[in-house]
């Protein structure tokens, strides 16, 4: 029986994306080529900029070790290939003169299409070899898809090169160990967060590690912001290890009905669990409205520290919407008008997210992540930074970035050093929304005391 294999690929990086930030600093994410779209290629390319180069990055499949093009095509148009025992999807980044001891970071989200889970091997190349991403099981895999397009299997690991590269490529294989045939399908969704992305850390050794998971929703994914944080404390000396859940929409409620979720949350032995609920719903805690958010951020607090009794658990506090009542959508628009306490403006909302979220913290004697605080902050002293998408409520990379910062803050408890991780910011900004989130989490700066 012939199993589908996707691998989610997506954003397509500009040429503009790197004029500030650090100039050394080295991101590679795979896109689909828009001029072929509708094509079976399987060749696709994305631009990096680093100190190694500018050069293109590919993806390509693989059978007897040969690039092959194929004719087949899945609904959303992607193109797809007979992958039979020893077949391989291959990321290859050129590069030169990067040194031994590199760290490399890849997020690779995957699934099965035909609702069956399937088993993958994992590898990078190290110099001449290759070698497991992660321990093996006896028959050499170590990844398995999940059995749902909508919610892939992310697998987000670091490695260490222990042979430098003079000239050559980072190269990672997805490839099929069993001996029956799967059909793989490349496929390349929203690029607002979800797509796979490949991040040089250099070759520093960080002084500790610590075990992390992210569950969450779109605040959590647009624009990267746990790799963002990851980034961030790597740059300070410290390895997050990370795990992550994150699905559009998505309730406490909802993390704990879907299999793959708390699959994540059962794992356990997680230093930090960071919890981010939906934006609309905390709001209406304790009105004629409310969803039972607060009961079902308890019940998912709870599941947490019966796999991770160690665990501190973070709430975030989220941001308000830039105007209050805008993009609620047809599930919540009607309480615009019911509620316009809550809603009138950024800061009402604002206010209230603060308020419900930090009692409901309390209430679980779970800590906060006070996005929020910042976020609020900024909007008052520095209405030039925009943290808003264009759709003025999801976050932008600028707004990413101040969570990860709030966050990096709330995990480890210390002011930045002197090179922090600007990422594609400019450095001016970066380093204001850095002094923005120390003054909340480490100072107890809050916009309303001023």
């Amino acid at each position: 029986m012939k199993k589908l294999l996707s691998v989610l690929l997506a954003v397509l990086i500009s040429s503009t994306a790197f004029a500030y930030g650090d100039s050394n600093r080295a991101e590679w994410r795979f896109s689909k080529n828009k001029e072929k779209k509708g094509v079976a290629q399987f060749i696709e390319t994305g631009t990096y900029n680093a100190a190694v180069g500018i050069k293109s990055a590919k993806l390509s499949f693989r059978h007897k070790g040969k690039v092959v093009n194929g004719e087949l095509l899945n609904d959303k148009g992607y193109p797809t290939a007979i992958a039979a025992k020893g077949d391989y999807w291959l990321f290859e980044v050129p590069v030169t003169n990067l040194e031994a001891g590199t760290v490399v970071d890849i997020f690779l989200p995957i699934t099965s299409a035909d609702k069956a889970e399937e088993s993958f091997a994992f590898e990078y190349l190290d110099g001449k070899k290759w070698l497991p991403v992660v321990a093996t099981q006896a028959d050499g895999t170590n990844v398995t898809t999940t059995a749902s397009l909508k919610h892939p299997r992310r697998l987000w690991h670091a490695v260490k090169l222990t042979k430098p590269i003079e000239s050559g490529a980072i190269a990672f294989r997805l490839r099929r160990v069993a001996k029956q045939s799967a059909v793989a399908t490349i496929a390349c969704p929203s690029p607002r967060g979800q797509q796979p992305q490949i991040v040089i850390y250099n070759n520093k050794v960080a002084r500790d590690t610590v075990k992390m998971l992210f569950l969450g929703n779109s605040y959590t994914y647009y624009h990267t912001y746990p790799m963002i944080f990851k980034e961030i404390a790597w740059h300070e000396g410290h390895y997050a290890d990370c795990n992550i859940f994150i699905s559009g929409g998505y309730t406490m409620k909802a993390h704990l009905a879907n299999k793959y979720s708390t699959e994540q949350v059962d794992k356990g032995g997680y230093d930090y669990v960071m919890l981010q609920d939906q934006s609309i719903q905390p709001t209406l805690n304790g009105t004629a409205d409310d969803y039972g958010a607060a009961e079902q951020m308890t019940k998912m607090v709870n599941r947490v520290r019966a796999s991770s009794p160690s665990a501190n658990v973070c709430l975030e506090i989220t941001w308000g919407r830039k105007f209050g009542n805008n993009n609620f959508g047809k599930k919540y628009e009607h309480l615009i008008a019911k509620y316009p306490q809550f809603y009138a403006d950024y800061d009402a909302m604002q206010n209230r997210l603060i308020e419900v979220v930090t009692a409901e913290a309390e209430q679980n004697n779970a800590k906060i992540t006070p996005v929020g605080y910042a976020w609020q902050i900024v909007m008052h002293e520095r209405p030039d930074i925009n943290l808003y998408h264009t759709d003025n409520h999801h976050q932008s990379y600028a707004g990413s970035y101040l969570s990860a910062a709030v966050a990096y803050l709330t995990v480890y408890g210390e002011a930045f050093g002197p090179n922090p991780a600007n990422c594609k910011l400019k450095p001016s900004v970066a380093a204001y929304l850095r002094s923005v989130a120390e003054r909340v989490v480490l100072k107890g700066e809050k916009w309303n005391q001023k």
